[in-house]
Formats: structure tokens, C-alpha cells, sequence
């Protein structure tokens, strides 16, 4: 008799996702392939993703988005006005994953018609959904013979429960793509 491998649950038991707080996400490519920003040495220019700031992130000078990772910066920018009790914090668009801080804050008044306390696997639901149906229109429209398969199954996240953790993944954010060389899930280093 074969055994049901059955997936490990990625979020915390009991544990209510649309609840005031600050979360920390990462979500990574299909097959963590380095599809969301280009290598080019001929790019000279702003880096990945814009900081909290909208200053741009050094990254390298030969780096700069693909046309997956500008769908993505457009759909991630756009989830605070698809939920009203969703704001965004600081973010990174790497070459096969994103991090970003999301907060949810159920004071704030509704829109008539929105949904009231969306959990977070309902926003990275739906950011992956819109993200891939924008792409694959994109394919459509260029008849591009390519996989418009763009995201990993589910997400890692991390709840920030306070002002010493909140700063130190911002700084993880920030210094992710220095650190990007070394990391073990660039593909480049194979």
C-alpha cells in the first residue's frame, strides 16, 4: 500500500490571517526560475522595485525588470486599492522571488461593496491571479510560444509582532539584493 504524501501546512495553526498586523511574505517563481528581472550588460540604471520610500534600490547596474517583474510591481502596487484594509510597506521584486511587507488594519472604513477582512492567503491569491492573467494576456498578444506558469505553490510568511522585528526585515528587504550573489536560491550560482 502506497502512503498519501500530503503537503506540510505553511501557516501557523489557529492562527486568524485577517487579523490586525504586519506580515512579512515571499513569494517565489515557478520552479524558482530567475524570470522576473533581466541581465543585461548593456542596462545601465535604477535597480529592482522601489523601497517604501520610492527611491529606487541599487541593485547591480546590468539588472532591470522583466516584463514579469513589471506586471508584478504593477499588481502588488495596486493591492491597496482592491482592499481597503490592506497597506503596503517595503518591498524587494528579485530575480525568482518577491518580499514584501503587507499590514492589515481592520479599523479603517470600508468601501461600500469590498470585502470586509480579506486573510492574507486571500491577497497573495489573488495578486498571483491577476499577476498570471495579466501575463498571459501579454503572451496572447505577442503570440509568444512560452509557459505563462509564473508562481511557486503558496507562500512563506512571517508575522512581525514588533518594532525590533519589523526593522530587521526591512533591513533582510533591504540588503537582499546585495546579498543576492551568495544566495543559495540563485539558479545563477549552479
Amino acid at each position: 500500500m502506497s502512503k498519501i504524501l500530503t503537503r506540510k501546512n505553511n501557516r501557523l495553526r489557529n492562527y486568524n490571517y485577517s487579523d490586525n498586523g504586519w506580515y512579512f511574505v515571499t513569494i517565489c517563481s515557478r520552479g524558482r526560475k530567475n524570470i522576473f528581472v533581466e541581465i543585461n550588460n548593456k542596462y545601465v540604471g535604477e535597480g529592482l522595485a522601489p523601497s517604501r520610500d520610492n527611491t529606487p534600490v541599487q541593485y547591480k547596474d546590468n539588472i532591470k525588470l522583466s516584463k514579469i517583474g513589471k506586471i508584478i510591481d504593477k499588481q502588488w502596487n495596486d493591492i491597496p486599492n482592491q482592499y481597503d484594509n490592506i497597506e503596503l510597506d517595503e518591498y524587494i521584486i528579485m530575480p525568482n522571488h518577491i518580499h514584501g511587507i503587507m499590514i492589515v488594519d481592520n479599523q479603517v472604513e470600508l468601501r461600500e461593496g469590498a470585502s470586509p477582512s480579506p486573510t492574507i492567503c486571500d491577497v497573495i491569491r489573488s495578486f498571483k491571479s491577476k499577476s498570471s492573467l495579466e501575463y498571459l494576456k501579454y503572451i496572447k498578444q505577442n503570440n509568444l510560444d512560452i509557459s505563462g506558469k509564473i508562481w511557486q505553490r503558496s507562500f512563506y510568511d512571517h508575522i512581525i509582532r514588533n518594532e525590533r522585528s519589523l526593522d530587521a526585515v526591512r533591513e533582510y528587504i533591504s540588503n537582499n539584493p546585495e546579498n543576492w550573489e551568495q544566495d543559495i536560491e540563485n539558479l545563477l550560482n549552479l
